[in-house]
């Protein structure tokens, strides 16, 4: 059963207030600073407040435009023009005034003054060390978190590390993205010599934090400090192992298992209201990510779909049994014998055009639904961290450390996980083997929003990209490689210039 406490507006009142004018008097039932920040529980409610700007429907990294936004740009998957802001960044047109783009980047800071200030005011008080230890690293972990992908999506950003509301400090100067990269590493450093080995479902723990400083240490080509980090997270202490059957990753019934690192929460709480901001007092927290991939014949909005370029990959090389690799049959339907959509043989639910196209199964409710309804809620967690992800990110590691067969013994972990696919039986050079890792990821992490990032470290985006669409390719640039910083915060930070690439 999911657990989640509702946010009360007074704690968002608090941290942003409206600006304008007050009232001489002063209601001594009203929270302000000086009130709130006293007990343990204030700490906890200000810490819930965090998770919401990952979840948020149009922004959150983790919400339903944000999931679009990381998965519109790379190869594998194709969207139909009908969100304007997704289709824009999904044919290379996008530019500064980008609504989503601008959302995702206000989220992040929105979270990360959030964390800061919880950061500040725990200081000197006189909780047990205990409590004290479990907040700041959970507040380090989030900042650091937001800070990685802040970088890792608009590049050079401003720095902003102190929780402050005077406008005096609103203008800044961006840092490198290493800099940037660099806090975040901190955060994550701090974070897990703070956290504890199991935390509340949700929650990050030690491993948690580690997972991700790997991850960093990947994207900044720091392999042995990458493989050093993840290493551990193989053994005991910690306990993660690879599901057997791969679809538990992404249906409600098996959330936050073995696999699972961190998991974004979706509940069925709170109110009915699905498209705001996710913290007023009619907010859902629930997620319409399963409606707009399913197909119209069972009340989707088929926003996107596979494209035909990787389901030549995901069907090249048959499983241990002679069917298809599993982890393709669980995260796409297509018109052939046996396929299930929900609830049904395919052949009989979509129509004759729909069968001739591929469709989405991560995150639906194939399994347990006739049909998605726009106003019936989905709760499936979206799993920001995957064991899958560490496992192969030390094969990563180790290949670019010379070391192609610790690489090999990686990958085949994931090969073969259910009894799925045969152990790798190709070359062990190196270019053969980055060809396999390159292949399992593209399978692993289909429609999770790593695909792009992949390509883009790996110098793969023209190619990839270019052998997808060459019509979507025409209009691709170098400045594609991250979004560009709103028009907004050009507009109100007059010490923030556009990145290089945008100008």
């Amino acid at each position: 059963m999911k657990t989640f406490k509702t946010i009360i507006s007074a704690f968002f009142i608090l941290l942003f207030g409206s600006c304008e004018n007050k009232l001489d008097l002063t209601n001594p039932n009203s929270v302000t600073s000086e009130t709130f920040w006293k007990t343990e529980a204030d700490f906890n409610q200000a810490m819930t407040s965090c998770y919401t700007p990952l979840k948020n429907w149009n922004g959150g990294y983790y919400g339903t435009r944000g999931l679009m936004t990381r998965i519109s740009r790379a190869d594998d998957i194709e969207f139909r023009n009908d969100i304007n802001e997704i289709y824009s960044m999904h044919r290379f047109t996008n530019d500064q005034f980008n609504q989503v783009a601008t959302n995702l980047f206000y989220q992040f800071y929105n979270a990360i003054y959030r964390a800061t200030s919880i950061l500040t005011e725990i200081e000197g008080k006189t909780f047990t060390k205990e409590f004290t230890d479990k907040i700041k690293g959970e507040a380090l972990f989030i900042r650091g978190m937001y800070f990685f992908q802040l970088a890792k999506e608009f590049e050079n950003v401003p720095l902003r590390l102190t929780a402050s509301q005077d406008p005096k400090t609103f203008p800044l100067q961006k840092s490198t993205q290493a800099e940037v990269y660099n806090q975040a590493k901190k955060d994550f450093l701090e974070a897990a010599n703070l956290l504890p080995l199991t935390n509340a479902k949700g929650k990050p723990t030690k491993g948690t934090s580690l997972a991700f400083l790997g991850k960093l240490y990947i994207y900044t080509k720091q392999w042995l400090q990458a493989k050093e980090t993840l290493e551990p997270l193989t053994k005991a202490p910690y306990n993660y192992k690879l599901m057997d059957d791969y679809s538990w990753n992404f249906d409600e019934a098996h959330e936050n298992n073995q696999e699972s690192i961190f998991e974004i929460l979706y509940e069925p709480v709170g109110g009915t209201d699905q498209w705001d901001n996710g913290e007023g007092a009619n907010s859902a927290q629930s997620t319409t990510i399963a409606v707009e991939y399913a197909a119209g014949s069972v009340g989707g909005w088929y926003e996107a779909q596979p494209t035909k370029k990787i389901m030549d990959l995901f069907r090249a090389e048959r499983a241990a049994n002679g069917e298809y690799d599993y982890r393709v049959l669980t995260s796409v339907a297509w018109d052939y014998p046996g396929c299930m959509y929900y609830q049904k043989p395919i052949q009989q639910v979509l129509n004759a055009t729909e069968l001739k196209q591929f469709w989405i199964l991560k995150s639906q409710n194939s399994k347990t639904r006739i049909r998605e309804v726009g106003s019936d809620p989905s709760y499936i967690n979206e799993r920001a961290m995957r064991y899958a992800d560490v496992i192969l990110l030390l094969a990563e590691a180790e290949l670019e450390l010379k070391n192609a067969v610790g690489a090999v013994k990686y990958i085949d972990q994931i090969r073969t996980r259910g009894n799925n696919l045969l152990p790798y039986s190709g070359n062990t050079d190196d270019i053969s083997v980055k060809n396999e890792l390159i292949k399992q990821r593209a399978i692993e992490f289909f429609k999770e929003g790593e695909r792009f990032y992949d390509l883009r470290r790996w110098n793969l985006l023209e190619k990839e990209l270019g052998s997808q669409d060459p019509i979507r390719f025409a209009n691709f640039g170098k400045r594609h490689y991250y979004l560009p910083i709103p028009a907004k915060e050009i507009q109100t930070n007059p010490l923030c210039k556009q990145n290089d690439d945008w100008k």
